[in-house]
């Protein structure tokens, strides 16, 4: 009998869960709030991934690629605020 290898949809690609979780960071006033928001969400999608049987190195990498794909979505919505009116319509 083969070995199978379980391979997770990447944590990055979710991206209802990456806008969500930058938009709660975003939105959370305190550093305090923001930082046990962030350590709930890794622990539970760590427990997920472990549950489903993927390796230790496997669940770092894909945290890490998470939190890069949050941080690339602050600055999405930096940008869109920052340019939010500032459109050309025509008017001069």
């Amino acid at each position: 009998m083969t070995a199978c290898q379980m391979i997770p949809f990447p944590l990055a690609s979710r991206v209802g869960k990456v806008r969500r979780c930058a938009e709660v960071l975003q939105k959370t006033a305190s550093r305090e709030s923001r930082e046990a928001y962030w350590k709930r969400t890794c622990r539970q999608l760590r427990e997920k991934l472990e549950d489903a049987g993927i390796a230790d190195a496997a669940i770092n990498d894909q945290i890490r690629r998470f939190r890069q794909a949050v941080q690339q979505e602050f600055i999405r919505r930096d940008y869109a605020v920052m340019h939010a009116g500032q459109q050309p319509d025509g008017a001069a």
